[in-house]
């Protein structure tokens, strides 16, 4: 079942937060009010001082035009541009031309019967001074809902692999001080805030029910590399821990 008349167009009119560009890049409140990014907010404020073992888990791009140390990076930039584009287009399958992990990741999508919709929608809560992208947003027929996914391209190492200090394994800070400080519950953390701020858009949620749509708003984090894909769905663990987790982060 497609996605219903529409919800295309609810998204993007009621986009509560822009991007900025230049220099000093970040994300801009209706009002003009200048907002920290979601990744260095839990940077500050949920995640260890420790550090993560990065050349495990990042490594390097050996594939011609994506070599050296920042490759991944780099990497990960192109192919997230290119899903963006062609998300917002209304291209929602592979397509030659595209690279590799563009058409991995829309393949995957498919695999897992999620439609995608929009790509870098912008959310935010003024309050709390925070503001974020949701990477792609999906519309799942079985469970007729939205669906946050968060895509990570490469992180082929190992993601539960704890920073450490002191050569001690860490965990992260209350309240999420029971889960290791990985790069899998890092991205779970970065899911976790971005799903809960979209859900918390009670204009946008009144108007994806007046047609058809559920008010439940799902969440997925998706790790494609050159060898496979993988998504993890976003548990109840995460969901309950979310108020608490917005609680630290207002700045």
């Amino acid at each position: 079942m497609p996605p219903p008349r529409g919800l295309k167009k609810i998204l993007k009119e009621t986009v509560p937060a822009h991007f900025k560009r230049g220099k000093w890049a970040h994300f801009e409140d209706l009002s003009g009010r200048k907002l920290k990014g979601l990744t260095k907010a839990l940077e500050e404020r949920v995640w260890s001082d420790g550090t993560l073992p990065s050349a495990a888990i990042y490594g390097t791009v050996k594939r011609s035009g994506w070599k050296g140390k920042q490759g991944g990076r780099a990497r990960g930039a192109a192919v997230d541009k290119q899903l963006s584009a062609a998300v917002n287009r209304g291209v929602s399958r592979p397509a030659k031309g595209q690279y590799t992990l563009t058409k991995l990741a829309l393949a995957a999508l498919q695999e897992h019967k999620l439609e995608p919709v929009c790509a870098q929608r912008a959310v935010c809560d003024s309050t709390r001074r925070l503001g974020t992208a949701i990477d792609v947003l999906c519309y799942e027929s079985s469970t007729n809902r939205l669906v946050a996914v968060e895509l990570k391209c490469g992180h082929s190492g190992s993601r539960q692999a704890a920073a450490q200090r002191n050569g001690k394994a860490c965990k992260m800070r209350a309240p999420l001080g029971k889960a290791s400080d990985c790069t899998l519950h890092r991205h779970m953390a970065q899911l976790t805030v971005s799903r809960a701020l979209f859900a918390r858009e009670v204009d946008t949620v009144l108007k994806l029910q007046n047609i058809g749509v559920s008010g439940d708003i799902g969440g997925a984090l998706l790790y494609v590399d050159d060898e496979n894909t993988e998504l993890y769905p976003l548990d109840s663990w995460w969901t309950e821990r979310e108020a608490r987790v917005l609680s630290v982060l207002k700045f």
